[in-house]
């Protein structure tokens, strides 16, 4: 399945009218299911999959204890892409909230990961950098105009970038190319294109990702979260300026 279809429009500016093609973001379907048992039907780009599936099990702690998938499916059909993983463990699905995470999701708000501290420092010259590669990469963003994405970035690089229609997906994305990657995340900066949500700051602070970074706010939830649990919070980072809003001991000045 594309993650963008062409479709005529007409395209009015001022006094000209124009009869043109436009790219247009897909947003699919994507059914999860753990065990033959069916999760969750979540709105997605279909780009990375697995990497979401994966993301998300771990970010909401679907399964009890270890989780070790044994076998991943990903079936595209027409109208729907299932995605299947048969994994040992417990299915743990008490407690969740909605989210507002321009998609139906679930979240265990009300447990906090364990605070954390780290030796973890990076140059805000460096962070200035990263992020300028990192608004320039987003393909389907320049395209369509209506895609989050989500940056995972060593101290002077990108290793990978996530799109998706959810901001809370692109996250996940990149949780699950982590985890499937065997990549730590003790000493990564997350970076992140749309606001910095609370449920941003969890599914971060369990992992323990000593950073994340936006081009725009938090809110005033995420910033309470982070200062509880460890996580600098960086937002309206714009060319070569930036508010930081937590834990500063991080970013070298």
């Amino acid at each position: 399945m594309d993650p963008a279809i062409s479709r005529k429009i007409i395209r009015i500016k001022e006094n000209n009218i124009q009869s043109l093609e436009d790219f247009i973001a897909v947003e699919a379907k994507i059914k999860i299911f753990v065990n033959d048992t069916e999760i969750i039907s979540l709105s997605a780009t279909p780009l990375h999959i697995k990497e979401l599936v994966v993301g998300f099990i771990l970010t909401e702690n679907i399964i009890k204890g270890d989780f070790c998938p044994q076998e991943i499916e990903i079936v595209e059909e027409k109208e729907e892409i299932k995605a299947k993983i048969y994994s040992d463990g417990l299915l743990n699905l008490n407690g969740k909230t909605l989210t507002s995470g321009c998609m139906s999701s679930f979240s265990f708000i009300s447990i906090l990961p364990e605070r954390y501290e780290d030796n973890f420092k990076i140059e805000i010259e460096n962070l200035f950098l990263l992020f300028k590669d990192f608004q320039k990469n987003s393909e389907l963003y320049k395209s369509t105009g209506c895609i989050h994405y989500a940056g995972l970035a060593e101290k002077e690089k990108i290793i990978f970038l996530a799109e998706d229609i959810g901001r809370h997906n692109a996250v996940d994305k990149i949780i699950g190319y982590a985890f499937l990657n065997k990549i730590s995340l003790k000493d990564k900066v997350l970076l992140v294109s749309g606001r910095i949500s609370s449920e941003m700051v969890l599914k971060a602070g369990r992992w323990k990702i000593p950073i994340i970074v936006s081009r725009s706010a938090p809110t005033s939830m995420a910033i309470e979260l982070a200062e509880k649990i460890g996580l600098t919070i960086i937002g309206f980072l714009r060319g070569n300026r930036c508010n930081i809003y937590t834990y500063p001991y991080r970013i070298n000045l």
